[in-house]
């Protein structure tokens, strides 16, 4: 058995149904989530703040993670260009050694942000 849990329906017409259900003429539905890109942003960075990193490593994640923040903010951010950015702060942690087993806040933030951007997304969290 499968339980949905759905917060809200707008719908003209919401049917409820326990058992088989019949629909003639198809279904037709959209699905839109908001996505709070630039949060999850500053999520990884509140993250990565906390990993103690050499200088030349803290001033890559940091400028790259910056420019990723900058670009989500934009009305229509380049979420290849979030992803490419990402994917720099991402290697360079892991160069540090940073994305160690007492990184996991850190890893699941990253995880997020990549799974936000989709496909693009994927090779940012390659070396996880």
């Amino acid at each position: 058995m499968t339980t949905f849990n759905i917060g809200a329906q707008n719908a003209a017409s919401i049917q409820n149904i326990g058992g088989d259900a019949v629909i003639n003429g198809g279904v037709h539905a959209v699905a839109t989530q908001h996505i709070d890109l630039r949060g999850a942003i500053t999520r990884v960075q509140a993250e990565a703040a906390t990993v103690p990193l050499e200088p030349a490593a803290r001033a890559t994640v940091d400028c790259a993670l910056n420019a990723a923040a900058a670009e989500a903010a934009r009305p229509e951010p380049d979420r290849g260009r979030v992803a490419e950015l990402l994917g720099t702060a991402t290697r360079a942690l892991h160069s540090a050694g940073a994305l160690g087993a007492g990184a996991a806040t850190l890893v699941d933030a990253v995880r997020q942000v990549a799974t936000m951007l989709g496909p693009v997304g994927h090779a940012a969290v390659a070396l996880l």
